[in-house]
């Protein structure tokens, strides 16, 4: 008997359809198998490819994955007609590396769906009171509990922040890259145009991810203003998560119209995970959120957001 390890993939590739105007594109889904850790740079070496994939046709690639294997399934597909990648936000596949007349680097190709839309989370909530902290740990752990659910972590904010800001090892390269990203509309001489277009560009990305995921979270940053309507009116459900009781309610009169409360969570900064009510939704206390330290979400949390997936 052989004394190697059999060692555990940590991403599977798979072929599906992408619908577009004149035919179905063959894509290929990359599935991260341990969403709740970051994947290695040797499972480059260990990718199993599909029997099915026609390396006669053109390919769209689809899914959340490190750039590093973007580039590394790009350059393995450099001898396919073409190759693109599906933009979730503006629903096209984006052509990266063409060797056919028709198509060059840069096209856009339109894509459909006639799924019914899947839930979208809006995640509201003071300044510093853990929303983003909040919103990448529980897409992992709804990914680290389900097979197959497509969720997408969507930030209709101008803080900086991104999923690198969570997914790197060295904190302050992450809060370098939050700082450069800033994005500061408000100081502009056209800021309330600027603000509007903004958000109404995010609403529509939030109606494009929809039809193509299971569940989005939706981060609109910390202040409940009129003008993120556009946004709120994209999602279905809503989660506060303030460090200040009194700043709860101008949430619940943005979102509460429109969407269904799931929870309120009252953030702290010391240890603590209290559940204070589970109706008419869920209330709990619980903390610390701390950008630098992984939160563990919970269980009542999570429970309710996994009905929304059943």
């Amino acid at each position: 008997m052989s004394n190697e390890v059999q060692l555990e993939r940590e991403v599977e590739l798979q072929v599906i359809a992408l619908r577009a105007k004149e035919r179905d594109c063959q894509t290929l889904t990359i599935n991260l198998l341990k969403p709740e850790s970051l994947i290695k740079p040797e499972e480059m070496s260990r990718l199993a490819m599909p029997l099915e994939l026609d390396w006669q046709k053109g390919i769209i690639l689809y899914g959340r994955a490190p750039i590093w294997l973007y580039g590394h399934l790009v350059d393995r597909f450099q001898d396919f007609p073409w190759v693109g990648c599906y933009d979730i936000r503006s629903k096209t596949a984006i052509v990266v590396k063409s060797n056919v007349p028709e198509l060059e680097p840069g096209d856009t190709i339109p894509i459909f769906s006639n799924n019914v839309p899947g839930a979208a989370i809006l995640v509201g909530g003071p300044p510093n009171s853990g929303k983003s902290v909040l919103c990448n740990a529980l897409g992992f752990r709804v990914l680290a509990k389900t097979q197959g659910v497509q969720v997408y972590l969507h930030r209709a904010n101008w803080d900086g922040e991104g999923n690198h800001t969570y997914e790197t090892s060295d904190r302050d390269l992450a809060e370098k890259l939050r700082q450069k990203n800033k994005f500061k509309p408000h100081q502009h001489p056209q800021a309330e145009e600027l603000i509007k277009k903004y958000f109404n560009y995010h609403a529509q990305a939030t109606s494009n991810i929809r039809e193509m995921v299971d569940l989005a979270l939706v981060d609109v940053g910390g202040v409940p203003d009129p003008v993120k309507s556009s946004v709120v009116e994209q999602c279905s459900h809503y989660i506060v998560i303030s460090n200040d009781p009194d700043k709860v309610q101008a949430w619940h009169d943005l979102c509460g119209k429109s969407l269904k409360p799931i929870a309120v969570i009252h953030s702290v900064l010391e240890e603590r995970l209290e559940v204070i009510r589970t109706e008419p939704f869920l209330e709990i206390l619980a903390g610390p959120w701390l950008r630098d330290e992984v939160r563990p979400v919970p269980e009542e949390l999570l429970k309710e957001v996994l009905k929304l997936l059943s």
